[in-house]
């Protein structure tokens, strides 16, 4: 292997590669090799504030026949969520829920969750992840499914916090009028959640 050191996101200099034998499995990889990938992955950390917000950036390519493109429509949803006093993280899961559509439309909910999954609480991911499920009174009839699927979840802890994020904020956020928070304002808080120790398991 060749490679020059590298610094990732202002943190101490890493060796670019690794000066020993490298074994082809993970099985065979020896404790010294570990510890040289462990510390890259530490360092690797740094840059997902700047990852999450490069995501959010692209979502502005997607219209999807919206009068808003979805990083608009996460802002939108963001902004209402902050006006209305949730809390930081919630906001940060009000900006975030959509971006699963980078990857597809279906399961975006549950793309989005896992994310944002190691450093939000556990309302927020769940939130996020059964978004799609409140927001089909608007539109399951139209495509064969249950529009009150919601009523699945009854009972759940979380149930009454996900209806008013369907029903106040991400029903409500597709309005090109609507006096929406730019990105930048939302960038600190960005970085504030996802520079956290991200939770294991």
């Amino acid at each position: 292997m060749t490679g020059q050191p590298m610094t990732q996101n202002g943190a101490a200099m890493l060796p670019a590669t690794f000066n020993g034998p490298i074994a082809p499995r993970m099985s065979e990889f020896s404790d010294e090799y570990m510890s040289f990938v462990e510390a890259h992955l530490e360092a690797d950390l740094l840059e997902v504030p700047d990852r999450i917000l490069t995501f959010l950036r692209m979502t502005d390519s997607l219209m999807q026949g919206f009068q808003v493109s979805q990083l608009v429509h996460g802002l939108q949803t963001a902004t209402m969520a902050e006006r209305a006093g949730a809390p930081a993280d919630m906001v940060v899961g009000a900006l975030c829920h959509d971006m699963g559509k980078l990857v597809s439309n279906s399961n975006h909910p549950a793309i989005a969750a896992e994310m944002i999954r190691p450093w939000v609480p556990d309302e927020v991911y769940w939130v996020v992840k059964v978004h799609q499920d409140f927001e089909g009174l608007h539109y399951y009839a139209r495509v064969g499914l249950d529009p009150m699927m919601r009523r699945k979840h009854a009972g759940h802890e979380y149930y009454e916090l996900a209806e008013q994020f369907a029903d106040a904020w991400d029903q409500n956020a597709f309005d090109p009028d609507y006096d929406t928070l730019p990105l930048e304002h939302f960038e600190p808080l960005v970085r504030e959640v996802f520079s956290r120790p991200p939770r294991r398991g």
